[in-house]
């Protein structure tokens, strides 16, 4: 299985909590002497994160009620061939929704490893 579902928005929030460590960092700098400009450490590192951090909650939020993007629809269609709980959800629902995929994108691989492995 090459292809994965991912929590964009998780990834997202990921990316703004980097950012403020960037800006932690930075205004570390700063006090120590370094010639750093105040905006930088502000507004372009603090404020970034925040907007990373907003949008990829919000992101998460909506998962329940958002559908599918169709490369994740195909990844679906991909995973039904070989685990019956995609086969199952695609018929139950044409275009699921992101939760819905997640826990059996989850559940698919979690089968996967299981059969793959070596048995006494």
């Amino acid at each position: 299985m090459a292809r994965r579902l991912y929590h964009k928005g998780t990834l997202t929030a990921e990316a703004g909590t980097l950012c403020w460590a960037i800006a932690v960092g930075i205004g570390f700098l700063r006090g120590q002497g370094w010639v750093v400009s105040e905006f930088w450490v502000v507004m372009a590192f603090l404020s970034l994160g925040l907007l990373l951090i907003m949008f990829g909650i919000r992101w998460e939020m909506t998962a329940d009620i958002r559908t599918v993007s169709v490369p994740a629809l195909t990844h679906l269609h991909w995973l039904a061939r070989f685990c019956p709980r995609a086969a199952e959800l695609l018929e139950r629902e044409p275009i699921p929704v992101w939760r819905d995929a997640f826990l059996v994108d989850a559940a698919c691989r979690k089968r996967g490893r299981d059969d793959d492995a070596p048995r006494h």
